[in-house]
């Protein structure tokens, strides 16, 4: 409007000064002007016609797409026009299937008038397009004429004057056009609205017709049972898992008892005192005498007691064997204990590894439980419209199962952290066996007493009297333990040597 009332202006003002020669060069400028000014609107015209353009297949193409969406919905509902089942005869027809059709209808008659008025509008294009071209090679040639002749231009500024009205009634059909576009593209906006808020409300209305039930109900119930039989599938691997990891920890506790019993009993069968057991008597007593309580052992003898032989035997070391092969017993007992310890070790790595296991299973385990959970409060009307009554029980006991294999490895768990106070017993009572096996201890009064006694019976053949010796070998074969003749010579040789 303000294009059109300054070239209004320009125009009667151009008109006042038609009379006057010397301004011939000012109107000469003027209606230099009126053309630029219109070339302008012409090129703004161009431009919007070009928008209109675009926004005219952006609704081609959305109304396409909703066109492709009732079609779906036709193939999958059925036509309005077609006549109902036998059981929804006696019915009205849906008042909303009526609305949606009338809604189409008229959608489709509006596109095909901005289809027209498109084309219309191409038409104009092109003819306004020649029209400038024409004004072109007539404005060039009036040009060289005033340039050559210098008369009054009555005619030629005329003409102009002719040119501008008809290109002011173009722009004004122009505009009108794109008032009609404008209106008709907010139009039909609103109505792709109002469709595309309706075709959701059928998407996911609740309420459906009784003809759309089966269809709805056959695509919900599908997907939760792919649901179920994900969370089912992998209900069963976490019950194979704890079934296994339960097999394990028997495995294992039958170990642990076994390798404590043989401790136990390498302990008993490897103590110095009972070094003597080679003979089958010696094995069926001490067999025998193992479910007795221990009875205390005295030291040494008791007033004029004398140490028997067998004892002297035992305590000295002469009758169980050399120091060498107690040695050598007393290695491999070390050897086997250091086993032991290591298939302990062994099994204490492999209990904390199926710790670990149980830990990330639990952590499994609560979080299908809390997605079961989310799952079933979610979704209660889908499963109230579209399961029958043994499918929603299934459902809600997918959790209660979830929940008794969570405490069942849980209760898992505790067994195996009491295994594992176990082991670690066992382990400090086979460190305490090396500490009590280590070759320090043995060096007893039996190899003091072979090495020591040589030697006094060296100095005493050499610095002794034969009078002596015959004592001293008196005393030897003499009814005395060996300990006693062994301190008595020992008396003996520090009496003299003093």
């Amino acid at each position: 409007q303000l294009i059109n009332n300054s070239v209004l202006l320009l125009l009667q003002s151009s008109l006042k000064r038609r009379g006057s020669r010397e301004m011939h060069k000012e109107k000469k400028a003027f209606t230099q002007e009126d053309s630029a000014d219109l070339k302008c609107q012409l090129q703004f015209a161009k431009e919007e016609a070009a928008l209109m353009r675009k926004k005219m297949a952006k609704l081609g193409r959305e109304k396409d797409e909703l066109e492709q969406e009732l079609q779906k919905y036709k193939s999958i509902y059925g036509d309005v026009d077609s006549p109902l089942p036998t059981g929804e005869a006696g019915g009205p027809p849906s008042t909303r299937e009526a609305e949606l059709k009338l809604r189409l209808k008229l959608v489709e008659e509006e596109a095909n008038i901005l289809g027209r008025k498109i084309v219309e509008l191409e038409v104009e294009n092109r003819g306004i397009k020649a029209e400038m071209e024409d004004m072109r090679c007539q404005y060039e040639k009036e040009c060289l004429s005033r340039d050559h002749i210098s008369s009054i231009p009555t005619s030629p500024y005329g003409d102009s004057v002719e040119s501008a009205t008809e290109l002011r009634r173009h722009l004004q059909f122009v505009e009108e056009e794109a008032e009609l576009l404008r209106r008709s593209i907010s139009e039909i906006e609103d109505h792709n609205k109002q469709l595309t808020n309706e075709l959701n409300k059928f998407k996911f209305e609740p309420g459906q017709e009784p003809g759309w039930l089966d269809d709805a109900a056959s695509k919900c119930g599908g997907t939760l049972q792919e649901e179920l039989k994900s969370a089912r599938l992998q209900i069963n691997e976490l019950s194979g898992k704890v079934m296994k990891l339960q097999y394990e920890n028997r495995v294992l506790m039958s170990n642990v008892q076994r390798y404590d019993l043989a401790s136990h009993l390498g302990l008993r069968a490897s103590s110095p005192r009972d070094s003597d057991a080679d003979s089958d008597a010696g094995k069926k007593e001490s067999d025998s005498e193992e479910g007795r309580p221990p009875q205390p052992k005295r030291e040494g003898p008791i007033g004029g007691e004398s140490d028997s032989e067998e004892v002297y035997e035992k305590t000295s070391g002469f009758g169980s064997g050399k120091p060498s092969e107690v040695s050598d017993l007393c290695s491999t007992e070390l050897m086997r204990v250091k086993e032991d310890t290591e298939s302990l070790i062994n099994i204490k790595r492999e209990a904390e590894r199926l710790e670990r296991t149980v830990d990330r299973l639990i952590t499994d385990t609560d979080s299908l439980i809390y997605d079961a959970k989310v799952h079933v409060t979610s979704s209660p009307s889908t499963e109230q419209d579209f399961k029958s009554g043994e499918e929603r029980g299934e459902d809600k006991h997918e959790p209660e199962l979830l929940d008794t294999i969570n405490s069942r490895m849980k209760a898992f768990r505790k067994e195996l952290q009491t295994f594992l106070e176990k082991v670690d017993h066992i382990g400090e009572g086979l460190k305490e066996q090396m500490e009590d096996l280590s070759p320090l201890p043995h060096l007893t009064e039996s190899s003091m007493f072979a090495f020591f006694f040589p030697l006094f019976l060296f100095f005493a053949f050499q610095m002794f009297q034969p009078i002596i010796l015959l004592i001293l070998i008196l005393v030897l074969f003499s009814s005395l333990s060996y300990a006693t003749v062994f301190k008595l010579v020992f008396l003996f040789t520090l009496f003299f040597v003093l």
